[in-house]
């Protein structure tokens, strides 16, 4: 198998991965030897945007979010104050999405962050 340190193009397994990973909801990637020693450090870098773009695009964040929200209520969890903010702007990105264009967290740890991307606001 001939990855992007050499080829002009990635192949179809590279781009299944990059998919299913970002569908998993990975937080990042890494490009180390196409980067570093590869032949075409700006493709692979370029194919690597396009591949999770595709990805996050036939992603279903509203059903996603109803899951979380389902899966909290249905076991009964106890949940955080920080949790239940988090939740509660989603909540009012979804269903009032005209008046919701983005989220600002502004944050010392990064938490409230992590929780709002949780629940998997556009």
């Amino acid at each position: 198998m001939e990855s992007l340190v050499s080829a002009n193009a990635p192949e179809r397994a590279e781009l299944a991965e990059i998919s299913t990973a970002t569908l998993d909801g990975v937080d990042c990637f890494m490009l180390s030897h196409e980067t570093s020693v590869g032949k075409n450090p700006i493709e692979a870098t370029h194919f690597l945007a396009k591949a999770i773009a595709e990805a996050e695009g036939i992603f279903d964040y509203e059903q996603a979010y109803v899951n979380v929200k389902d899966e909290v209520k249905g076991k009964g969890i106890r949940v955080q104050n920080i949790d239940i903010l988090s939740a509660t702007g989603c909540t009012l990105a979804f269903e009032e999405r005209e008046n919701v264009d983005m989220f600002v967290c502004l944050t010392d740890t990064g938490k409230i962050a992590r929780y709002l991307s949780k629940h998997f606001p556009k």
